[in-house]
């Protein structure tokens, strides 16, 4: 699939347009999209908690099942680490996976 990179406008195709539509699913709260309601995740709706232990774990729960939505177009990757960590500015999620029976890791900022 070629898409469009959204940041520079070029063309973007394999792993970095896969990472791009990852990220664009999981940094989309959930119910937000009009003609797509079942698209996004529910993990930004965490972000404005204190982070504590638990609540990063249930950003990693939220990422996980991310991939198990249909409607985002992800299921591709199948994720077997996934790990956040607090930054200044939220949350680091850290993924690794199989895509394409590859192995591959990838980050998202939220």
């Amino acid at each position: 699939m070629i898409g469009i990179d959204r940041n520079t406008g070029a063309a973007v195709d394999d792993w970095p347009q896969f990472v791009q539509r990852a990220t664009r699913a999981l940094t989309t709260p959930l119910g937000t999209r009009q003609k797509r309601p079942l698209y996004g995740c529910k993990l930004t709706t965490r972000l404005s908690r204190n982070m504590s232990p638990e609540l990063l774990l249930l950003i990693q729960a939220d990422a996980a099942a991310a991939f198990y939505n249909a409607a985002n177009g992800i299921s591709d990757f199948e994720p077997s680490v996934i790990v956040a960590t607090r930054e200044a500015e939220g949350v680091r999620l850290r993924l690794a996976g199989t895509w394409k029976n590859r192995q591959m890791t990838f980050e998202v900022v939220t």
